[in-house]
């Protein structure tokens, strides 16, 4: 298990409050972030951040972490957290309750890596500190935004009217975050953003509005990614059904556990381990997923009619130069070229293409704690 830890004291230890809040009665708020593999954690009072925490593992490892935390954190009035797959949500945050628990356990057989974590930390959140505040933030809340022919699936209309069966996408904090950094550079109308870590997606943006995702009904689709297949023919999975020694529960292991990268080269799902290696198996692994970025970044260039940014985020995305150059390299014919020494010293927020690049690319490193903690403020001054 990764630890990665960096802490920012504000005050001796000893001149700690015994409540809720800090000096000035300002709010502490501990914000949460649980993915597939990875734990986030940050304690915010008012504007300064006191501690943040990164960790990678198996979700035991996340949980236990996590509960050592509260025991040793300073007292908090608010946690966050963030929920992958929850449905179409409105807007953010949504206060938790039991509607807002059973809507989670609802969704958990769609997101599998994610739901079940989150929600293992909010109710021991919700456990060890029932009297805080405690708020959940849909990562599909940003894609409210799509136009309904982006957002159906071409099957028959009481099907999805029941379920909902339609594209709820995913990673939308992380792209909010990404999108906002890239704002604070430059003006841009057409954007597509790219978050690649253990899961990847990609965003297309017109005037401010999100109009196109790669993920769809859950976060299984769209680009291979470490352990999931992303987008497959649907009758693979009927021809393993009827033909194979296969449940649903093996398939659902095998498309969101033992695929993607993973599959692909038998080695592993960590693109840092498989670029280490010449067995002709990682190397098709790692073809198969700069192919895919590829196409997926030219699909979104055709729906945006041009693009005039492109944005790199994630833990591949920010730290994997050669993911971004192999992923951009077939545009060069178009116009759009990578700066070989900017790209392999990137570092924080930064531009990468070379002068003459008809589209900026960049690389800008995502902050979904900080997206969450701007919602939260913004609701609580909207709602007293």
């Amino acid at each position: 298990m990764r630890d990665n830890r960096s802490s920012y004291p504000v005050r001796d230890s000893d001149d700690c409050c015994k409540d809720f809040c800090g000096e000035n009665n300002s709010e502490r708020i501990l914000v949460c972030n649980a993915g597939s593999g990875s734990l986030e954690l940050q304690l915010w009072e008012g504007n300064n951040r006191l501690e943040h925490q990164s960790i990678e593992g198996e979700p035991e490892q996340l949980l236990n972490h996590f509960t050592s935390y509260l025991n040793d954190a300073l007292p908090c009035s608010t946690l966050l957290y963030r929920v992958v797959h929850i449905g179409k949500k409105d807007s953010n945050p949504q206060k938790v309750d039991e509607d807002c628990l059973n809507e989670i356990r609802h969704w958990l057989p769609l997101a599998p890596l994610h739901n079940k974590i989150s929600l293992e930390l909010i109710e021991h959140g919700l456990h060890k500190w029932p009297d805080c505040n405690h708020f959940v933030f849909s990562d599909s809340a940003l894609f409210n935004t799509l136009p309904e022919y982006a957002r159906v699936y071409p099957l028959p209309d009481e099907l999805s009217k029941r379920w909902p069966v339609m594209k709820y996408g995913f990673h939308g904090l992380a792209h909010q975050s990404q999108w906002e950094q890239l704002q604070k550079q430059k003006r841009f109308k057409r954007v597509i953003t790219i978050h690649l870590g253990g899961g990847s997606s990609l965003a297309a943006w017109q005037d401010g509005c999100v109009i196109d995702t790669t993920m769809g009904y859950t976060p299984t689709d769209g680009l291979p990614m470490t352990t999931r297949s992303g987008a497959i023919d649907p009758n693979i999975v009927l021809h393993l059904l009827e033909h194979g020694n296969y449940t649903l529960e093996s398939l659902s292991k095998m498309f969101n556990s033992e695929a993607g990268l993973a599959g692909l080269s038998g080695i592993s799902g960590d693109y840092r381990t498989l670029k280490q290696s010449q067995n002709a198996d990682a190397v098709l692994a790692r073809d198969v997923y700069s192919y895919a970025l590829t196409k997926a970044i030219g699909s979104f260039m055709g729906v945006l009619g041009g693009v005039d940014a492109i944005a790199f985020g994630g833990g591949l995305g920010e730290h994997q130069p050669e993911v971004r150059e192999s992923g951009l390299s077939r545009f060069a014919g178009l116009g759009i070229s990578v700066s070989k020494e900017k790209n392999k010293h990137a570092e924080g927020c930064c531009a990468i293409h070379d002068t003459g690049s008809q589209t900026e690319i960049w690389v800008t490193p995502s902050d979904e704690c900080k997206v969450m903690l701007n919602q939260y403020k913004t609701y609580t001054k909207e709602n007293g």
